[in-house]
């Protein structure tokens, strides 16, 4: 039975109930392919508000880290620069460490330190990205207060050609402003019954120049990834498959990877960070009597190591120290789908167990702490959709989760919640529908940054106040999708509550204090607003988007670390031009960020944040046809402009200056992708 209590939605821990089931519509001006669709209801528990960056997307962009993945989708912003390092990820100005962020289905994102990105991509792995902004559907895991990003990876029947059994693909690139790339890959299918993958790629960054043409110091890295995926298939209907995927990026950085100007402490090092991922599962395709079964099992590990090769200590580490952070993901995901009447519905459990700790710590023991913390979730989850008559589509959902958090202090937090979400659509016409969606998100106390479980201003070490609450997210939108013909329009306004967001709380004293808190409730609302026209020939997008989020009152500032920022009003424009009797494809996107003034918390006076526009060309040709040999040519920054993204890290009265990274100037660009 659910019932209303005050603000919150409570239900027994046992009663789920089901959840939306509705059809993704792509990315709004998506190149080269049809950018929305009308709402329908299918097998995938994702809604018409789901941007999708497409497998074709991905080719066609060649891009080469999460900025360039991610830089053309509305109400979406990775600030940090052209370092992948420096990157981090805004959904509606909101960072990524208020979102569910998986890969294949395994968490990823763990805040390991806050000046530093969290999410390293390898585009070329990826088959789709998947972005809920605001509430995000039950089935994609515990925890998501402002959405979700969930990724996923290329397979050999993706890549396999129709009546192909074994394959290979090579692929390369050079460019004029920041190094080079070359990798490979192996695949097939033996006997229909096995399929394989093994894929491998390196890429060497160096220093970039921003538009003044000025050297952008410590953004050069190396990097590599793998990827390797076998699936048997023992039985009809039934399934084995196991993955790896690994990603190692090394450079020489300055501590805080995302602060250049910053004075004392931040004495260029050499740094790593590795990251290794494990699943196994079974599947099976059920038979009318039993549900379908997805079981996963998953281990994830990351580490992040840097040594102090200056002339004093920093960070309290001694020169030549070596240091740094780890975080350890496992559990596993169950989901089944049964069709009950004509309608689907998908249920599961999820458990998921962390454990952060410090590498070579120096603090431990001091003032109690262990330099090692654990967190476990574990929930049930349904959703469903019931048709009400033949326009209207009902959509119920909801998981409930059990949170356990043991911190470096041997302090306990346990809590639990229900998280509901619902939606109703309207299908006003075959073109036309409307839709109203409402969650409640409920997320428990868990891991601090890892950085912080061997740091702390002078001999404190951070740490959590008795008492910790759960976080609780309450998102509500409202929008409208259109399709017909070449045209398709979309839009929506939104608004996202966060009560008892957790942030650490600094104190000077004496005596000088470090806490993590409870420290209030975060509000943001906005609207997003696009279309677009492609009958296959040629195609026109325009897309705009606003959010104003702020907490206790006041606006986000660059220094809200983990939390979010203020940006502009922003702007998408894309064209393209498709010759097919060449295969020739031709696109142009524009990013145009409004400047924005704003008085974070603390702040004297306002805050300014200026404007920009920049444009990319690129042009896709396929001499051998469609799927052999893919040739990308781009142009990225045309116009050579110097610009900070908005949401890199700010200005500094005291320094006089940005301590971030100036975004990387005209940078021209050669990739190529042969398949054979």
């Amino acid at each position: 039975m659910m019932y209303l209590n005050g603000r919150n939605w409570q239900v027994k821990p046992l009663v789920i109930a089901l959840g939306l089931a509705y059809a993704h519509g792509a990315a709004l001006a998506d190149q080269g392919e049809r950018s929305l669709a009308s709402v329908v209801v299918s097998e995938q528990a994702y809604s018409d508000t789901t941007a999708v960056v497409s497998a074709e997307r991905l080719a066609q962009s060649a891009a080469r880290d999460s900025r360039e993945t991610l830089q053309n989708e509305t109400g979406v912003m990775v600030g940090g620069g052209g370092s992948a390092m420096a990157q981090k990820i805004y959904v509606r100005e909101i960072e990524d460490t208020l979102l569910t962020v998986t890969l294949d289905g395994v968490p990823q994102g763990g805040n390991v330190f806050h000046h530093q990105g969290r999410i390293l991509i390898d585009p070329q792995l990826l088959k789709q990205i998947e972005i809920d902004k605001g509430g995000t559907v039950a089935s994609v895991g515990p925890g998501g207060l402002a959405g979700s990003v969930r990724m996923t990876t290329r397979d050999a029947r993706d890549l396999l050609r129709p009546g192909q059994k074994i394959g290979g693909m090579l692929m390369g690139g050079v460019a004029s402003n920041d190094g080079w790339s070359t990798g490979g890959a192996v695949y097939g299918e033996v006997a229909e019954t096995l399929d394989f993958l093994l894929y491998a790629k390196h890429s060497d960054n160096d220093d970039y120049r921003d538009g003044r043409g000025v050297t952008q110091e410590k953004t050069a890295s190396t990097q590599d990834s793998q990827l390797l995926k076998f699936k048997w298939r023992l039985a009809p209907g039934h399934a084995l498959s196991f993955s790896y995927q690994g990603l190692q990026d090394e450079g020489t950085r300055y501590p805080r990877p995302h602060m250049v100007g910053i004075p004392g402490s931040n004495t260029p090092m050499p740094q790593k960070l590795e990251q290794q991922t494990i699943s196994a599962g079974y599947h099976y395709a059920g038979d009318g009597r039993l549900p379908a079964v997805d079981l996963t099992v998953f281990a994830d590990n990351v580490e992040n190591t840097r040594t102090n090769r200056g002339t004093a200590a920093v960070f309290g580490k001694p020169v030549g120290y070596s240091f740094g952070e780890r975080l350890e993901t496992s559990g596993v995901n169950l989901l089944l789908k049964s069709k009950v009447g004509t309608s689907l519905v998908r249920y599961g459990f999820n458990h998921h167990h962390r454990e952060a700790s410090a590498i070579n710590p120096l603090k431990q023991g001091a003032a109690g702490g262990t330099s090692r913390e654990s967190s476990d979730v574990s929930g049930v989850f349904a959703e469903g959709s019931i048709p009400l008559g033949s326009m209207l589509l009902l959509g119920l959902g909801g998981r409930y989760d059990w949170y356990s958090y043991e911190d470096n202090h041997r302090q306990t937090f346990d809590s639990s919640g229900f998280s509901p979400n619902a939606s109703l659509t309207l299908q006003a016409t075959d073109a036309l529908s409307f839709r109203l969606g409402a969650s409640h998100t409920v997320r428990g106390a868990g891991l601090k940054e890892s950085f912080m479980l061997d740091n702390g201003p002078g001999p404190l070490i951070y740490r959590n106040v008795a008492g910790l609450k759960a976080e609780t997210a309450n998102n509500v939108e409202l929008g409208f999708n259109y399709a017909e013909g070449p045209w398709s329009f979309k839009g929506s306004v939104f608004r996202m509550t966060i009560d008892d967001y957790i942030n650490m709380v600094y104190r000077a004293g004496p005596p000088a204090t470090a806490t993590r808190e409870n420290v209030g409730t975060v509000k943001s609302h906005g609207y997003e607003l696009g279309g677009g026209w492609n009958n296959g020939v040629v195609r026109f997008g325009l897309s705009v988007s606003d959010a104003k989020p702020m907490l206790n009152g006041y606006s986000l500032g660059d220094g809200d670390f983990s939390l979010g920022t203020t940006l502009g009003r922003s702007w998408q424009a894309s064209a393209g031009y498709n010759l097919a009797a060449w295969n020739l494809d031709f696109g142009w996107n524009v990013r145009t960020m409004q400047a924005v003034t704003y008085r974070p918390s603390g702040a004297t006076s306002d805050v300014r944040k200026d404007g920009y526009t920049v444009h990319d060309l690129l042009v896709n040709w396929q001499p051998l046809g469609k799927d052999r040999l893919r040739v990308t040519f781009g142009v990225h920054n045309l116009f050579d402009k110097f610009y900070y993204n908005q949401s890199t890290y700010g200005y500094s009265a005291g320094q006089g200056m940005v301590l971030g990274y100036a975004d990387p100037g005209r940078n021209l660009r050669l990739d190529l992708n042969w398949k054979f």
